[in-house]
């Protein structure tokens, strides 16, 4: 007859090998919080570089040229003729041409390509409400200087360099 009892009548019960059930279990889990936050950190960073991307306007180019003319007085004096509304700010070609003069130490020519807005150098708003359309578009050279302006359907409305 077998014995009922759970009794192993004093032999030695050798310890199982291995990992028990739950922490494999605790282990995939691990594995799988782990896999899920490195596709939201890729999403994430390929959604921001997408987003800056599309962001990228005209003014980048207009601001580019901006601030090539910007670097003799003759340039000057073209982009203030060219952008009519900039005698809100300076009232007189001349005060315009000072002002840009006092700029040069500070200025230098601006990258191709605009920066994407997530590295540092970039201020980057655009406002559209209505067909109209305004931008404040700013750059931090490698001097540390800002360069910074407002276009409002695609008209120059100030430039500045701090």
């Amino acid at each position: 007859m077998a014995d009922s009892s759970w009794d192993n009548g004093g032999q030695s019960t050798r310890a199982k090998q291995g990992m028990s059930i739950w922490a494999k279990v605790a282990l995939g889990c691990g594995v799988v919080v782990l896999l899920g936050l490195g596709g939201c950190v890729v999403l994430g960073a390929t959604c921001a570089h997408a987003i800056g991307k599309s962001m990228d306007g005209p003014e980048w180019g207009h601001l580019r040229r901006a601030v090539e003319q910007l670097g003799s007085d003759a340039g000057a004096k073209d982009l203030y003729e060219a952008n009519p509304d900039l005698w809100k700010a300076y009232p007189s070609e001349n005060d315009f041409i000072k002002t840009a003069q006092s700029w040069r130490p500070k200025l230098e020519p601006l990258p191709a390509q605009m920066p994407g807005v997530f590295g540092g150098h970039i201020n980057y708003t655009v406002n559209m409400s209505g067909g109209f359309r305004r931008v404040e578009l700013g750059y931090t050279n490698s001097k540390n200087a800002l360069v910074s302006s407002r276009w409002e359907n695609g008209r120059l409305q100030t430039i500045e360099v701090h």
